[in-house]
């Protein structure tokens, strides 16, 4: 067996072994298209909340989007006071007078809501229906929905 033995003073150092690079070119794809999707989906949500079939009226919100390919996907939201409710709808008027009714099923976040609250609806709409997927007050917006 043989020592090994330390280099000299001034001498080359010896090749450490090559690395492989933290970032493969199949994680910068990844990363890229993750962003690209991000950047789309945001792109999507200030359309929505900016488009041109948005109304406002002082404190009263409505408008509407639509997401998908191929079999579009409708939804709209509403912001106004609730004027009536029941175990299957909501009726919301808007400070600019427009009212609209939404259904409610099992899958709606509407916790606490009563007649003369101010909410946010949130619903899609499919064959002339528009289901509320959530009716929230302005200060319950960012929580959890409660478990069913």
């Amino acid at each position: 067996m043989t020592e090994q033995q330390s280099p000299e003073w001034g001498a080359p150092q010896p090749a450490e072994p090559a690395e492989r690079p933290a970032w493969t070119v199949r994680k910068t794809v990844a990363a890229v298209a993750i962003a690209v999707a991000i950047a789309g989906a945001g792109g999507v949500a200030i359309y929505a909340a900016s488009g041109t079939n948005q109304q406002t009226g002082a404190g009263g919100m409505r408008g509407g989007f639509g997401l998908g390919t191929g079999t579009t996907t409708h939804g709209e939201f509403q912001t106004g006071e609730v004027t009536a409710i029941s175990d299957s709808s909501v009726e919301v008027k808007s400070t600019d007078g427009y009212t609209k009714t939404y259904v409610i099923d099992a899958h709606t976040v509407a916790e606490g809501v009563e007649k003369g609250d101010t909410v946010t609806v949130i619903a899609t709409t499919a064959d002339g229906r528009s289901v509320a997927s959530s009716v929230v007050e302005p200060g319950q917006r960012g929580q959890a929905p409660p478990t069913r």
